[in-house]
């Protein structure tokens, strides 16, 4: 019983999104993968704990300004497995946060990039301010462009891609 309520608040723990500049994802398969900055924020290491493989992901969205980076875990898209994104303010006036993010590929048991999809006519043109609404299974992004605020809801088709929902302006 002690077994089941430590699991439980395992996965509670780390199905709560934080940020650090260092943080272990753990995987439903009970993989564990340790994220770190390397390079002034522009390099993410992730070493898999079981295997001992490493992951580089070279060229990230960093701070042209020196603002620091920071990692969050979770869910981004809804599949059971942790994931998780490097963000950092924007060099500008620091309205918004600018995110990039990470899918966990349970085949090849590494993270790929989300790619902002070219192939719609968001608002935001990266992903900002990011918000998860895990009943809806949705990611909400919102970023300023002159005296406007703007919104871009995006959700998984059936095919697991990334699909603009709505967008509005205020």
């Amino acid at each position: 019983m002690k077994k089941l309520f430590l699991h439980i608040g395992l996965l509670f723990v780390f199905s709560i999104s934080y940020s650090q500049n260092e943080v272990s994802v753990l995987q439903k398969d009970k993989s564990e993968f340790k994220v770190s900055f390397e390079d002034d924020f522009e390099t993410l290491k992730i070493k898999n704990s079981k295997t001992g493989q490493i992951q580089l992901i070279n060229n990230l969205e960093a701070s042209m300004t020196g603002k620091k980076s920071h990692l969050e875990i979770n869910d981004y898209n809804f599949d059971g497995f942790t994931d998780f994104a490097s963000f950092h303010t924007d060099d500008g006036m620091g309205v918004y946060t600018i995110y990039e993010i990470f899918i966990f590929n349970p085949k090849t048991t590494k993270f790929d990039v989300l790619n902002f999809p070219s192939n719609f006519n968001p608002k935001c043109d990266m992903f900002c301010d990011v918000k998860i609404d895990k009943i809806k299974k949705t990611l909400t992004s919102s970023c300023r462009g002159g005296a406007r605020n703007h919104t871009d809801v995006w959700k998984y088709d059936k095919d697991k891609k990334l699909v603009l929902s709505k967008t509005q302006s205020y």
